[in-house]
């Protein structure tokens, strides 16, 4: 694939790609780092990648395993702030924090792959993790936006049910 291809897809999804990040990680700057991290990745393979929309889907896919792989360093090597004002037992209820969403980030995943439908899956990845408008997803989906709503608004409701379940087993 031509280089300026793959940096053209990478620069036009920019922003949906930190959306995503931003959402896994929960930080701007790290998120930013992800994005750097996903660069990199994808660049070393620019010559195996061939299309625009092969670019976009590895862009997305690899800014998100990039991000779970940084939960999961995070988790690893929790780290103590140089804050004078931040105590070790500030820092070990952070380190839990991003365990528990990482934890979470799974349970949910799961329940995603194992209970909802293509569309709501669907649904579920182009709203929350990309962050496209209701009217985008319709578009892409050949739906209606209030489907859309409809349908996202019925796949959080079983997540959430599920989820709930499986916590209190």
């Amino acid at each position: 694939m031509e280089n300026d291809a793959l940096t053209s897809a990478f620069m036009r999804l920019r922003q949906r790609l930190r959306n995503i990040a931003t959402g896994i990680l929960g930080d701007g700057d790290d998120a930013d780092d992800a994005l750097q991290d996903a660069f990199c990745r994808l660049w070393s393979r620019r010559e195996r990648i061939h299309g625009s929309s092969e670019a976009e889907a590895l862009s997305v896919t690899t800014v998100h395993n990039v991000c779970i792989d940084a939960l999961r360093r995070q988790s690893h090597s929790p780290t103590v702030s140089l804050d004078e004002n931040r105590d070790l037992h500030d820092t070990l209820d952070d380190a839990d924090d991003t365990a528990g969403r990482e934890m979470l980030l799974r349970s949910v995943e799961r329940i995603i792959d194992s209970r909802l439908t293509e569309q709501q899956r669907a649904i579920v990845r182009m709203r929350e993790l990309e962050g496209m408008s209701f009217e985008a997803i319709a578009e892409t989906l050949d739906m209606q936006p209030t489907a859309v709503r409809v349908a996202l608004s019925r796949a959080r409701k079983l997540i959430r049910d599920v989820y709930r379940a499986t916590q209190s087993h």
